[in-house]
């Protein structure tokens, strides 16, 4: 997504400043990024291994100089982390284009980032989504300032003559991007997500007004895809709510641990090492 006007980065990642207090909130994305999710590791040595076969001659060169190896391997590591920066750059660009999309605004070419929005656009136009009349807002930071945190939600957008057993009504949708994923791919936190996003306390109006976050008769995922959407429903409940309360909890405890203070203690009958005086 594009950066929030109130977000703000820290040591302990993203949080949102209360435009009212100044105070600081956890970003529910930074919550959930406690989450252990075993499909990054595997994702990341993907991409290292893919780095290392389009390097091979260079590997094979540096094999022969220890300190060439270092550097090689260094480059290897920092590999998926370069991947991962600039497939959140597209993701960012998607957003952007396709927020300029549904307010008619304009906006520079993007030649990569276009096939993503031609898959919005296909999406609005097949489930019957009139921008002007059916998108309530697009973008919009929420609080909640009981439990301390903010996010922002992509969609607030109403559908109608839905399949059999989703209802009518206001839904909140947030886009995902991906190259390389299924357009039916979600993942477990998610709902999560969407439920912080739906039960927090309040949104910001773009000249922070507050105002209280309407009711939605559901929330859903949009994955847009080079050359296909998936529209998935998820389940964004109240429990799925208390469950992420527990963890931005535990995030809170663990952004403010100190663990330097942890050392090993000396038993009663040891003495602690001194260094000898230099000669």
């Amino acid at each position: 997504m594009t950066d929030p006007k109130h977000a703000r980065d820290t040591d302990n990642g993203r949080y949102y400043q209360d435009p009212k207090s100044g105070a600081l909130y956890m970003s529910v994305t930074n919550a959930l990024n406690t989450l252990n999710k075993p499909a990054l590791a595997p994702a990341a040595a993907k991409v290292t291994a893919e780095y290392f076969a389009e390097h091979l001659p260079t590997a094979v060169k540096a094999s022969r100089n220890p300190a060439a190896m270092d550097e090689f391997i260094k480059a290897a590591k920092a590999e998926h982390k370069t991947v991962w920066e600039t497939r959140r750059d597209l993701g960012s660009r998607v957003h952007a284009l396709a927020e300029a999309h549904v307010l008619g605004t304009p906006i520079e070419a993007d030649a990569e980032a276009a096939p993503f929005v031609d898959q919005y656009a296909l999406f609005l136009k097949e489930f019957g989504v009139n921008p002007s009349d059916d998108i309530d807002a697009v973008e919009v930071t929420v609080l909640d300032r009981t439990h301390r945190y903010g996010g922002t939600a992509d969609l607030w957008m109403r559908l109608t003559n839905l399949p059999a057993g989703q209802p009518d009504g206001l839904w909140l949708v947030d886009i995902k991007t991906s190259l390389t994923k299924s357009a039916s791919t979600v993942y477990q936190d998610h709902p999560l997500q969407l439920a912080a996003l739906r039960y927090a306390e309040l949104a910001l109006g773009p000249d922070d007004s507050e105002h209280p976050i309407p009711e939605f008769a559901g929330a859903a995922i949009l994955n847009l895809r080079q050359h296909a959407y998936g529209f998935v429903p998820v389940p964004a409940t109240r429990e799925v709510h208390a469950g992420f309360l527990g963890l931005l909890g535990a995030s809170y405890v663990l952004h403010g641990l100190d663990m330097k203070p942890c050392k090993p203690l000396n038993t009663p009958t040891r003495k602690p090492r001194t260094r000898k005086a230099a000669a």
